[in-house]
């Protein structure tokens, strides 16, 4: 049995210094990120796919007019997705005195696209703008967003991200919701530093844009239209991997786009299978890299068995339990720095725990179970 549990330490201990040097890795691309900013102002599209957000239409189209960005430059293409409330006729009564507001209507699926990603694809190849910037129903960008991006496509780049933290105001202040920001904004790290290190491995679609000339160059969402899920991080793949474009993150905080968290924990848990399920879709560096992460966390997770054959073992446990908490916390703080965001790092030691289990359980069920994404299921 010792040698067993020496080969257990072992792997862990390994898995450890890969984990350790991946996290200065990435730190070292957080100090790479650059927005080298353009004063010019090109024609853009901005496209909200609907399907059932009545509660949402009319503060999103708000914001979206309230951009400060020449008028005469910008559309802004909302479609209802075969939407069963009232979202067709709030998008009606807001957009039929307003010229910049485009609204299409989808009152069928098409068979072999994703229903979301069918909607884009339609908007886009219709969008009359250069560049197409994309967000969700409950996103909320403030005046400068577009601004902001737009500044950031000089030269090569075909494609710029950003951060899209939770929301903070009432109802949603409260613990639970602090916790899952915090977490949201680990993803955005790693979407951040990846993107410094020109490897940008994942991005939101509440907070996103390209040129239309890529989408074109692309075709699209290809290969990957009929999944139901990645019509941000799937297609960035494909533009990183199939185009020469350059790939940006923006940082500035006038490009934030607020959104509100899940508002119960069952759409919180469909949200986060569906975000889990794309992870033998990515390339194989990718996946490998995920599953190597699953296993560093298992190994972490069973380890406190082994104080069952001897007490020995507690020392080398909570070396590496107090080891990877500081690397986190050093990659997680710097992060949260460059994205103007520090609002919940003291929870960062509840998180640290909760997050263990948190990667296992996602992980596991989502090769396993289907996701539902808000009234669709995959």
């Amino acid at each position: 049995m010792s040698s067993v549990l020496n080969i257990f330490f072992l792997i862990l201990f390994l898995h450890l210094i890969a984990y350790l040097f991946t996290l200065y890795y990435l730190r070292k691309g957080l100090t790479q990120v650059r927005c080298l900013r353009d004063s010019h102002n090109p024609q853009i599209s901005i496209i909200v796919s609907m399907h059932n957000e009545e509660e949402n239409v009319r503060d999103c189209i708000q914001n979206l007019l309230a951009q400060n960005y020449p008028s005469e430059n910008l559309e802004i293409i909302i479609i209802d997705d075969r939407s069963t409330d009232d979202t067709a006729k709030t998008i009606q009564d807001l957009s039929k005195n307003n010229s910049k507001i485009k609204h299409l209507t989808i009152k069928v699926s098409n068979d072999s696209f994703a229903p979301k990603k069918y909607a884009i694809d339609m908007a886009v190849r219709q969008a009359k703008g250069e560049i197409i910037i994309l967000t969700d129903a409950d996103g909320r960008p403030g005046p400068e967003w577009v601004g902001s991006t737009i500044s950031c496509f000089t030269g090569h780049v075909g494609m710029v991200i950003g951060y899209a933290p939770y929301i903070s105001k009432s109802p949603y202040n409260n613990t639970i919701y602090r916790l899952l920001s915090l977490e949201y904004l680990s993803h955005a790290a790693v979407a951040c530093a990846s993107t410094g290190l020109n490897y940008p491995v994942t991005c939101v679609g509440t907070n996103m844009a390209y040129r239309k000339e890529v989408y074109e160059q692309l075709d699209g969402f290809g290969q990957f239209k009929h999944i139901h899920t990645g019509d941000d991080d799937l297609f960035l793949q494909r533009v990183r991997q199939e185009t020469d474009w350059k790939i940006i993150y923006n940082n500035q905080k006038e490009s934030q786009v607020w959104n509100a968290p899940p508002s119960n924990l069952i759409r919180f848990f469909h949200q986060r299978l569906r975000y889990a399920s794309k992870g033998f879709l990515y390339p194989k560096k990718i996946t490998a890299s995920l599953l190597a992460l699953y296993i560093f966390n298992l190994l972490l997770f069973l380890s406190p068995l082994t104080l069952l054959f001897h007490n020995i073992f507690i020392l080398p446990i909570l070396a590496v339990v107090l080891l990877k908490a500081a690397g986190d916390y050093y990659f997680l703080s710097k992060a949260a720095t460059l994205l103007h965001d520090r609002r919940h790092i003291n929870l960062f030691p509840f998180a640290f725990f909760l997050h263990i289990p948190y990667v296992l359980l996602f992980g596991f069920l989502s090769q396993i179970k289907q996701f539902k994404w808000g009234n669709r299921k995959s």
